[in-house]
């Protein structure tokens, strides 16, 4: 009787070390996986080349871990983030990038570029060659804020306090789909060094997907947001429930009232196959963005970028 009670205390022993530990198991497999992905796309984004026109004394650069990380099942996105370009003051761009069904160092990058200044600046690397031509976001006074607290953690809790004064929705074909805002900012920063300046960016998202950004400034003296697009879907911002932001439809076919995708937009996207052994090299690239729903397939050679200025 006593052997049988220790077998069986044995075998429930066994049984519960199993519940136990294969989860722990799989979710470090899972973490390993994902810090794999953002390893490739560090990876991809370190191989292009960004050139500016004013004298610096670093080279301008990605920093190298993301600001976010996401994901989007629905849509097939196993692994995103979006990555700074700058390490000090407001970010010259936003590079969102998603992996979807990567298979090692082989698969498909889709990347979104928005840009958040209006200094010039080129990036070229395989399949990409942005150099915008206009700034994606444009910073307007908020009305009824209040003063700028006096410390740090005061001022996150007034932009926490202001964000959710803001809302967003898209059109997607005639459905029109409201956007979750997500109360933690993604990103800080000080935009210059006067003393209280201080920022932070939000953003809404469509299930987990980010869509529209939202930028909230200022100077120590007053308030400022700003909103942009991550997303080629038709987009409104409403402030207090009122319109006060909106960004039209993008396409490779553009229809009136709608934009085209290509290489100077402040915010344009394209996808790109790649694999990566012991060099990076792509073996499909598209001469011009393409939206990341839309299948296109590859010309036989992509188009010459155009020289910079």
């Amino acid at each position: 009787m006593m052997r049988r009670r220790i077998t069986f205390l044995s075998s429930f022993a066994a049984v519960l070390l199993c519940c136990v530990v294969m989860p722990i198991v799989a979710e470090e497999k899972e973490e390993a996986a994902h810090d794999s992905k953002i390893d490739t796309m560090r990876e991809l984004l370190n191989a292009w080349s960004i050139r500016t026109r004013e004298e610096r004394s670093a080279p301008l650069a990605f920093v190298q871990e993301p600001v976010m990380k996401y994901h989007d099942p629905k849509y097939k996105v196993t692994k995103g983030a979006i990555w700074r370009l700058g390490t000090t003051g407001r970010p010259w761009a936003y590079i969102a990038v998603e992996m979807d069904h990567p298979e090692g160092t082989a698969g498909r990058a889709t990347y979104e570029f928005l840009s958040l200044t209006e200094k010039p600046f080129r990036i070229e690397g395989p399949s990409v060659t942005w150099q915008p031509w206009e700034v994606g976001i444009e910073f307007k006074p908020l009305p009824d804020a209040p003063d700028p607290a006096a410390t740090a953690e005061e001022r996150l809790d007034q932009m926490q306090q202001l964000a959710i004064r803001f809302s967003a929705e898209e059109m997607l074909g005639r459905e029109q789909i409201f956007l979750n805002l997500h109360p933690t900012p993604f990103d800080q920063y000080q935009p210059t060094d006067v003393e209280n300046s201080d920022a932070a960016a939000f953003y809404f998202e469509r299930g987990f997907n980010p869509e529209v950004i939202l930028i909230l400034e200022t100077d120590g003296k007053t308030w400022s947001y700003g909103c942009a697009r991550l997303s080629a879907a038709a987009t409104t911002v409403q402030l207090d429930k009122q319109e006060v932001w909106t960004s039209p439809k993008m396409s490779v076919r553009p229809k009136e009232g709608q934009v085209r995708y290509q290489w100077t937009n402040a915010y344009t996207a394209n996808r790109f196959y790649f694999r990566l052994p012991q060099e990076l090299r792509g073996f499909r690239a598209f001469g011009q963005p393409v939206p990341a729903n839309q299948q296109v397939a590859p010309p036989q050679k992509a188009a010459e970028p155009a020289k910079a200025e």
